[in-house]
């Protein structure tokens, strides 16, 4: 269960419905757990006989910080973003649109293949293939689904795309960003542009790093003011 059942409040029934039906639907059933629980929930569901294990950690960065970048910590962020001002003045933010969708995928091929040259571990590959579907859904669905999404042209060439939600009043959530990995200062200058475009939001959460060190070390050196835990429930 990649997340609790939702409702207007946390129900004990509805969890234990869910989780009999998944241990009932895996032929393994010590693979069947709920993931991404909040530590809030975690008391609730050990009345319920759930044992927990840390699982991930999601980054949650002040806004302000990430739109303006001051200070020695954001030195090298500052450098690549003007890089990319500098050789692209006709670099753009723009609105996503499904006249987009035919540069985005060919821009996630290009990427993908980028990264399985760079990265052979058999895991990170057979995630880069589950991104495909996740991207292919959210670049179709994306008003369906009530996703913000940006693309930025670099001569009327989609160079890179990125999508996130408002979580709540005081949340902006960014699922995912693509860029071309040969220009530099792309992801700079496209997460930076599309935080700005969220400065109604006090947070900017990135999600979690998937387990992934190179996203990790990514993920830190924007400086997180927070790093939520997220766990893994179960019952022996």
């Amino acid at each position: 269960m990649p997340i609790l059942p939702m409702g207007a409040s946390l129900s004990q029934r509805a969890i234990h419905r869910a989780y009999s039906f998944t241990l009932e639907a895996n032929s393994a059933r010590q693979i069947a757990r709920i993931e991404n629980v909040p530590p809030s929930m975690i008391p609730v569901l050990q009345e319920m006989s759930f044992h927990s294990i840390h699982k991930e950690t999601e980054y949650l960065y002040e806004t302000d910080a990430l739109i303006k970048l001051e200070g020695d910590r954001y030195k090298s962020k500052r450098a690549a973003y003007n890089h990319l001002i500098r050789n692209h003045p006709t670099a753009e933010l723009q609105p996503y649109r499904s006249t987009h969708l035919t540069g985005c995928l060919a821009l996630h091929e290009s990427w993908q293949e980028e990264r399985r040259k760079r990265f052979h571990d058999e895991i990170y590959r057979a995630m880069l293939e589950d991104s495909w579907h996740a991207h292919h859904t959210a670049l179709i669905n994306y008003e369906k689904l009530g996703l913000i999404g940006r693309v930025v042209l670099i001569g009327d060439v989609v160079k890179g795309y990125t999508f996130g939600y408002p979580l709540n009043s005081g949340i902006f959530c960014i699922l995912f960003e693509v860029t071309d990995l040969r220009v530099r200062g792309l992801a700079q200058f496209i997460f930076r542009e599309f935080c700005r475009e969220q400065a109604a939001y006090r947070w900017i959460n990135t999600m979690d790093d998937s387990g992934l060190e190179n996203l990790k070390r990514v993920k830190l050196s924007y400086r997180p003011a927070k790093q939520l835990p997220s766990y893994n429930l179960f019952r022996p």
